[in-house]
C-alpha cells in the first residue's frame, strides 16, 4: 500500500509563533472575509521538499488542517503543490485522529503537525491501535515551521517499510 505524508498548515508550514519570522519565510495575505485578510507565513521550498520526499517514499500527500479545502486554494498554490486530498474531521471526538485513521488505514504514515499535545489519551490510542506499522507523528514546532531535521525524520520511518 502506498505510504501516506499528512500535513497540517498552521504551524508546520505557516510558523504562526515565531517571532521574527525565519528569514526563508515570506508573507502573504489570503481574504478571509469581504475586507479582512490574513496574514500567513510560507517557505516556497517546502512544496519542492514535500513532493521530493512523497516521490522518494512513493508516498500520497494529503492535507489534515482546519485550511480544509482552502488548503488546496490559498496554500498548496503558493508552494507550488498540486491538489492534495483533503482529510475532512468536521466534529469529530478526538481531534483528527479518528479521520486520519479511517483515511490512512493500513498504510504507513508521516504526519506533519504542531498539536499532538491536545489530545493525549487520543494520541495514545491512535499510536497504540497503528503499532505493527510505520506511524510515525512528527512534532513541528510553529515557532520554527517543517525543517530539514523533520524531513529528514520522514524518510527514516519510512526507510523501515517492505
Amino acid at each position: 500500500m502506498k505510504p501516506l505524508i499528512v500535513i497540517d498548515v498552521d504551524g508546520p508550514l505557516n510558523p504562526w509563533s515565531a517571532h521574527p519570522k525565519p528569514d526563508n519565510y515570506r508573507p502573504f495575505d489570503i481574504k478571509v472575509g469581504w475586507w479582512r485578510k490574513l496574514r500567513v507565513w510560507l517557505d516556497p521550498e517546502h512544496g519542492d521538499q514535500l513532493r521530493q520526499l512523497a516521490e522518494e517514499t512513493g508516498a500520497e500527500l494529503a492535507w489534515a488542517t482546519s485550511w480544509m479545502h482552502r488548503a488546496n486554494t490559498e496554500i498548496g498554490p503558493r508552494l507550488g503543490l498540486p491538489e492534495l486530498k483533503v482529510i475532512e474531521f468536521h466534529d469529530e471526538h478526538g481531534w483528527k485522529y479518528p479521520a486520519v485513521a479511517r483515511y490512512a488505514y493500513e498504510r504507513p504514515l508521516v504526519w506533519f503537525d504542531d498539536d499532538f499535545g491536545l489530545h493525549p489519551e487520543r494520541n495514545r490510542e491512535f499510536v497504540h491501535k497503528r503499532r505493527h506499522l510505520t506511524t510515525a507523528l512528527i512534532d513541528v514546532d510553529p515557532g520554527t515551521g517543517i525543517s530539514a531535521q523533520h524531513l529528514s525524520e520522514a524518510r527514516k520511518a519510512f526507510s523501515g517499510n517492505p
